[in-house]
């Protein structure tokens, strides 16, 4: 159970008593940044396909005894939207150096649809199951993903 929990609270992150789902997403956008001249784009693709893929397993072992799902130290659903949302940064890194400010700007995005949940986002926030704990979060790393592609176009 103790490896349950390293993985979904993505190392005890989500243990912060503030904010830990920010705390996690800021924290995935600093490995990225750390890491991103390492990275090309098939590797961070499948690096958030085997980390959805945990997660999965993950998520259903630790709240398989919970009534209520969606606990706020499940960060490991932020982890994954996050990278979505910076996947584009590595698209376009041949036209532009995977700077500090668009990732920033991918951490606000994603932040404001994790917060916000716009439609259909909200549709599978209120599953109480791992498909809509982590799937909420997978939608509104593409929303970010969607509008950091527009920014960086223009």
């Amino acid at each position: 159970m103790r490896l349950v929990e390293l993985i979904v609270t993505f190392f005890f992150i989500g243990n912060s008593k503030i904010a830990p789902g920010s705390i996690a997403s800021l924290a995935t956008v600093v490995l990225f940044y750390v890491f991103a001249n390492d990275l090309n784009v098939f590797l961070f693709i499948l690096i958030i396909l085997a980390t959805t893929l945990l997660s999965f397993v993950a998520v259903h072992a630790y709240t398989n005894d919970l009534l209520e799902k969606d606990k706020s130290e499940i960060v490991i659903d932020e982890v994954i939207g996050q990278s979505i949302s910076l996947l584009p940064i590595l698209v376009f890194i041949d036209t532009t150096l995977p700077n500090f400010y668009m990732c920033i700007i991918s951490f606000l995005l994603f932040r404001f649809f994790d917060i916000v949940k716009p439609y259909p986002i909200k549709i599978f926030d209120k599953m109480n199951n791992p498909f809509g704990i982590i799937f909420d979060d997978i939608v509104a790393g593409i929303f970010s993903a969607i509008l950091l592609v527009s920014i960086l176009i223009f």
